[in-house]
């Protein structure tokens, strides 16, 4: 999902687009978020979730990209 995700990146300019190992970090990002399976994927606006997406399902990843965007 990695190239999909940057080139997600490169296509909705006025989206941030953040990646995460909560393997990585030692501050509870993960458990913070409910995160339980990988990939996840949160939307956020205004640092409230608006959409999840759990697993690489790429074109509902956009799907709700594109709506949340716009709104």
């Amino acid at each position: 999902m990695e190239p999909i995700f940057k080139t997600m990146a490169s296509k909705y300019t006025n989206v941030g687009f953040v990646k995460i190992d909560v393997d990585e970090l030692s501050i509870g990002c993960g458990a913070e978020f409910g995160v339980q399976a990988m990939p996840t994927f949160l939307l956020l606006k205004q640092g409230k979730e608006v959409e999840r997406v759990v697993g690489a399902k790429k074109d509902e990843l956009e799907k709700k990209i594109q709506i949340h965007r716009a709104v």
